[in-house]
């Protein structure tokens, strides 16, 4: 990460890339979500597993995988990366964002909104270590956009900075379907930029005003010792086996997380439930 990037994930809870993905990538990876209809969800082994090639190339892409690194606590060119895949989800026109009218904010540091829940149940989280300089996060997303939003007419939206805050968005603001807040922040991004984020950030789908129909492709990180996801949705490295270039380090980032954490998890979520 150079110092603007630092600078902007710290400060604001997220950073931009562009040109993270090349045109042909673009292409390829708008034409097979074309090509599957709208109602998309998440990429799953249960649901079909990785639909080509490309969408298996974008697990560990090096300009996007450096910065991950170091977002959680590691070396940017360490063998072994210090986080793994929990899950894909594609948004469109179609089951995610039925209507194109904008969204829920949704997300929160759950660190500073309920401190009193064990980190086991804590996913969305961000913190900055105020001697070593050394990130840690929970849930961290890569957004990248297969279509230009240059004029602010849609995708990605935030309340910048909001990844410190104490307090929950006010009511008024959630619903962007009933207007969009002017604290909201529009993040404009041309085809083949990548928007990545902490999920600790207060964060939204803009009301969907572009001419082109919306193409987002959203991979979820975590630590590699932990998941957000449930064990039903574990990815695995043998879900990458028919596909091309798999080495050591995307079989890595595919391995689930260990059956400790899964079955802490499980008791500590039973326990909150009784």
């Amino acid at each position: 990460m150079d110092e603007e990037q630092r600078f902007a994930f710290d400060t604001w809870g997220f950073l931009i890339v562009e040109d993270a993905i090349t045109p042909e990538q673009v292409a390829a990876l708008k034409a097979t979500v074309d090509a599957k209809g709208p109602e998309l969800h998440s990429q799953h082994a249960d649901r079909g597993g990785f639909w080509s090639q490309h969408f298996v190339d974008l697990l560990d892409i090096p300009v996007i995988s450096a910065i991950l690194a170091e977002l959680y606590g590691g070396q940017p060119d360490a063998e072994a990366p210090p986080f793994r895949i929990d899950h894909i989800n594609v948004h469109t026109h179609g089951t995610f964002n039925k209507n194109l009218a904008g969204g829920i904010i949704h997300g929160g540091n759950g660190r500073l909104l309920a401190p009193e829940r064990p980190r086991e149940l804590i996913t969305h989280y961000f913190a900055r270590d105020p001697v070593s300089g050394a990130f840690a996060n929970g849930l961290v997303t890569v957004a990248y956009e297969l279509e230009d939003t240059v004029c602010n007419g849609g995708g990605f939206g935030c309340l910048a900075g909001s990844h410190k805050g104490h307090y929950p968005v006010p009511a008024a603001w959630v619903d962007l379907s009933k207007g969009v807040h002017p604290m909201v922040t529009r993040v404009p991004a041309r085809a083949g930029t990548a928007i990545i984020f902490t999920e600790a950030l207060f964060h939204v789908t803009l009301p969907w005003t572009a001419p082109s129909t919306r193409t987002t492709l959203f991979y979820k990180y975590t630590p590699c010792g932990e998941a957000y996801s449930g064990p039903d949705n574990f990815f695995s490295p043998t879900d990458a086996a028919p596909w091309q270039g798999v080495d050591e380090r995307k079989r890595a980032i595919l391995t689930p997380p260990p059956q400790a954490f899964v079955e802490r998890k499980a008791e500590l979520a039973k326990a909150a439930w009784q």
